[in-house]
């Protein structure tokens, strides 16, 4: 039973741990865009433009690892009594 009971805190810890991470990098993105737009030199512009992209898409990436770990904890542990 208590190899049950940290199992399902460890996939707890790790689906906090994810969504912490995409707020993070949503964060970033957000505001390495902002500055983007507020650089007046198009190539560096652009630069941080690519760098705010790679944090949105990095974000998107672990959504998917969070719905499929989310899925994963319910299948194994709501059906439980």
């Amino acid at each position: 039973m208590s190899e049950d009971l940290d199992a399902r805190k460890a996939m707890l810890d790790q689906l906090k741990t994810i969504r912490n991470s995409i707020f993070v990098l949503e964060g970033m993105a957000d505001e390495t865009a902002q500055m983007a737009s507020e650089i007046s030199d198009r190539f560096e512009s652009d630069v941080w433009r690519e760098i705010a992209r790679r944090h949105r898409v990095k974000a998107l990436e672990l959504q998917g690892q969070y719905a499929a770990l989310s899925t994963e904890y319910t299948a194994r542990y709501r059906s439980e009594p």
